[in-house]
């Protein structure tokens, strides 16, 4: 797993998912749905975890961040045989497992890391752990983050990836816009990401034929397709709801995520900050 060739390919892979803005939608639904006991830790840090929400997606200098943002399916056989361990993954598909997505395994060492924060009592550790972790939820609902097609690469789609996860985003959606679902506790959150996944997988057909008929709109210029404004209107059209949908969900998961983590961690209060 450590040939020069794997590491060019796993530095080849694409990090981004749903851009800035919508790393930071994520966290604000999660903080905003959350119960009082565990949203007394974010008071006046709410800006600080959204500012680290896309942290994950600058550490290139780590050659193997790529694949912790995503998990492709169809090596394994479809949605119906993924692995539940990285011990089975390897068993599956040898040393070549890594470079097929991690993201449910990272989503579980993140969560125990939020654990681990509530537990030391430092509400600035939690602030940070939540942020990390709030990536990798959020990039658990990318439909395209669950697929080997990542760029439409395999049905003359490519730039799909960013036109839906940001081009729709940056473009369209509004935060106020978006309903904060109340979180609940997730007595299943370390086997629940790999639901997340097969969900955002469903997606996948829907997403690239409505592509391909926005795409018809676009002509082929001398420098390439430039997406027209009729292009954008009725791919948000067709995806737009789904968008919203996603990063409700992705917000939603996120809560309950940090909410099992206090309650994992027995509730704690937040330190009464000393007298000056």
């Amino acid at each position: 797993m450590k040939t020069p060739l794997l590491l060019l390919l796993l530095a080849a892979l694409p990090l981004s998912a749903w851009g800035d803005k919508g790393h930071r939608i994520t966290c604000a639904l999660a903080l905003e749905g959350l119960p009082s006991g565990p949203r007394a830790w974010y008071a006046g840090r709410e800006a600080e975890v959204e500012d680290h929400a896309s942290d994950p997606d600058h550490w290139r200098q780590d050659r193997k961040e790529g694949p912790r943002h995503f998990l492709d399916m169809e090596p394994y056989g479809g949605p119906d045989h993924l692995p539940r361990t990285v011990e089975q993954a390897q068993a599956q598909l040898g040393g070549d497992f890594y470079r097929q997505g991690v993201v449910p395994w990272i989503i579980q060492d993140r969560w125990r890391d939020l654990v681990d924060a509530f537990r030391s009592g430092d509400a600035a550790r939690v602030a940070a752990a939540t942020s990390i972790l709030s990536h990798y939820v959020a990039d658990a609902h990318v439909p395209l983050h669950t697929t080997e097609n990542h760029d439409g690469q395999a049905t003359n789609q490519r730039g799909v990836h960013s036109r839906w996860e940001s081009g729709l985003v940056e473009r369209y959606v509004q935060r106020e816009a978006l309903k904060a679902l109340p979180a609940e506790a997730d007595p299943h959150i370390m086997e629940s990401p790999w639901d997340w996944l097969r969900a955002a997988h469903a997606l996948v057909p829907q997403l690239l034929e409505d592509d391909r008929a926005a795409d018809r709109t676009t002509p082929m210029g001398s420098q390439g397709k430039q997406r027209t404004p009729a292009y954008w209107m009725i791919f948000w059209a067709k995806q737009g709801p789904v968008v919203k949908g996603q990063l409700q969900l992705a917000g939603r998961h996120l809560g309950d995520a940090i909410l099992t983590a206090w309650m994992a961690a027995g509730r704690p209060s937040v330190p009464a900050k000393p007298a000056h």
